[in-house]
């Protein structure tokens, strides 16, 4: 379904602990081998900061080397602009209400690129010539940060270093949900246990107001929601993962 480069050499990668890179992570520890992998991720103040949890178990379930760096700076920065950040005063959109909108709320200035920077400077220094980001093509509209028009910009200033260049490779930009969940279930069973239990992708955070599961309405569960579905996962795997009942699942399933 991807197609990963060749290397001899480590490759790097950001991992959120969302359902993108988490996937991404398990294909590069079936191509390379933990060994060769090197996993980044971001404590920027996020308010879902649960993701982080995820990120350090999924890397200690496949033994790869991991660090999480503080990014003080970028909550102070982006604190009363982005309903990302724990502590602000905007709140996450529901899908709905963030329809139309050419870039959504929770939207964190630059964060994509600082992120592929600081990665590539980490790889630069640890012998790796390809990093990764878990980019896919339904964020696309709300993130301009997450197409491939970024990741080609990206490449020419990464190639630009004249000793050691560095190449962003993200193998799931032309991809939607419904693609990595298909992937999921394979790489599942390659690793012989569910991938998607260490992962967590609501930007509402985990609260006893959604019953400790991922909320069903924000924009990216809804996205994620659509994709189980499309990836035809059982009813029962979806509500166990969702704050939704079954007239939920039916009614997306009715308007895909």
């Amino acid at each position: 379904m991807i197609d990963l480069p060749d290397t001899s050499k480590n490759v790097c990668i950001s991992l959120s602990g969302g359902l993108d890179s988490t996937v991404l992570v398990h294909a590069l520890v079936k191509k390379y081998g933990k060994d060769k992998v090197k996993a980044l991720s971001f404590d920027f103040g996020q308010r879902h900061n649960i993701e982080l949890d995820m990120a350090k178990l999924t890397a200690s379930q496949l033994g790869i080397e991991h660090n999480v760096y503080k990014l003080d700076y970028l909550r102070d920065i982006a604190l009363n602009t982005s309903a990302l950040i724990a502590g602000s005063d905007l709140k996450p959109k529901t899908a709905e209400e963030n329809a139309g909108d050419p870039q959504v709320n929770t939207y964190v200035p630059f964060r994509n690129l600082q992120f592929a920077a600081i990665t590539a400077a980490y790889a630069e220094a640890k012998d790796c010539e390809t990093i990764f980001q878990g980019l896919n093509a339904v964020d696309e509209y709300g993130y301009w940060d997450t197409s491939s028009l970024f990741t080609d910009a990206v490449n020419n200033v990464l190639m630009l270093n004249r000793m050691n260049p560095v190449q962003l490779v993200a193998p799931f930009v032309d991809l939607y949900k419904e693609d990595e969940l298909r992937l999921a279930k394979e790489l599942s069973i390659h690793f012989g246990y569910d991938i998607l239990e260490s992962t967590w992708s609501c930007y509402n955070g985990k609260s006893e107001e959604h019953n400790f599961k991922e909320c069903g309405v924000c924009n990216t569960c809804t996205e994620k929601l659509t994709g189980y579905i499309q990836a035809g996962y059982d009813n029962s795997v979806i509500l166990d993962t969702f704050n939704i009942d079954q007239a939920t699942i039916d009614e997306i399933s009715e308007n895909i």
